[in-house]
């Protein structure tokens, strides 16, 4: 997994219209104390009383359950799109090399 002290770096790359939310999620997923969730709610942006209260309140599960799915949905979309881009990728290199023969 993700070391801690690169989680939201990480986070931020691979899911940029994430939410804190999200970010609590994954943190919740990863077994952080709540301690340490909070600090790294207030590093992701969030103001620290409002970190605090919510790592202390947690994501319930079924929460956990519709972020879990959504990133799957995602996730596909995603190989899906990167399929596409190298099948058309392939074509264009076969292209030019029939122009070259």
């Amino acid at each position: 997994g993700t070391p801690s002290d690169l989680l939201i770096d990480v986070f931020k790359v691979q899911w940029n219209s994430g939410s804190a939310l999200d970010l609590q999620t994954i943190m919740n997923l990863k077994g952080m104390k709540r301690s340490e969730q909070a600090a790294m709610l207030e590093k992701f942006g969030v103001d620290p009383a409002t970190a605090y209260k919510g790592a202390a309140a947690g994501a319930t599960a079924g929460s956990m359950t519709e972020n879990i799915l959504a990133l799957q949905d995602r996730s596909s979309d995603v190989a899906a799109k990167v399929n596409s881009d190298l099948i058309h990728m392939k074509q264009k290199v076969e292209d030019f090399r029939k122009a070259f023969r």
